[in-house]
């Protein structure tokens, strides 16, 4: 290595050591040293570090309307009403990982694929499946570490927001059904009557 490369990067670690230290010295040369850092953003805050933390907890809600009118709460509805502690009810569980995933803004996709499951489980469960599953998304956010040092509760006030509702005869659902049906030697379930228009 040549004397030139080890000055430059000598030179650079007793910079960046002078950058890191002369902002805590005052005066004008820290005066001097802190205006050009702020110009190109070399004083960062603690969201560069988490630039995106958990801001609250939620979870996924769901409640089944059954065949009868009636609407039901599933084991959903049940977790988001009762798990609620210092932390989140969460065990690493296949269904644990599921419910955190779906219950997010921008999964649709995978929800809607979870809905039509909790069909078919429903499905098991009751011997038909209800005529249509409600997800809610149940949230509560994270209070400020400085308000809870101050007496505050670590969670706000629960908020509600609908998330998507699916029917479960529509016909992924229902081939799912019969799918299922099939490998424990049942019979599909009946064809739905035409309706005019998708809920």
């Amino acid at each position: 290595m040549s004397w030139t490369v080890r000055l430059f990067r000598s030179a650079s670690g007793i910079l960046i050591a002078l950058a890191m230290i002369l902002p805590f010295t005052g005066g004008s040369l820290a005066t001097m040293v802190v205006a050009p850092l702020r110009k190109i953003s070399m004083l960062q805050t603690w969201s560069m570090y988490a630039p995106d933390p958990v801001r609250a907890h939620s979870y996924l809600s769901l409640r089944a309307e059954l065949a009868d009118g009636s609407v039901v709460p599933l084991a959903e509805a049940i977790q988001a009403d009762t798990g609620w502690t210092q932390v989140l009810d969460w065990q690493k569980r296949r269904e644990d990982i599921w419910r955190v995933i779906v219950v997010g803004e921008k999964q649709q996709i995978h929800r809607t694929w979870y809905l039509r499951a909790v069909c078919v489980r429903e499905d098991r469960a009751r011997g038909e499946p209800p005529r249509r599953i409600i997800a809610e998304r149940v949230r509560r956010g994270l209070t400020n570490p400085a308000a809870v040092l101050a007496g505050k509760p670590g969670l706000g006030i629960v908020s509600r927001s609908e998330l998507q509702t699916l029917r479960c005869d529509e016909w992924s659902a229902r081939a799912m059904i019969a799918a299922d049906r099939a490998r424990r030697g049942l019979a599909p379930p009946p064809t739905p009557p035409r309706r005019g228009g998708a809920r």
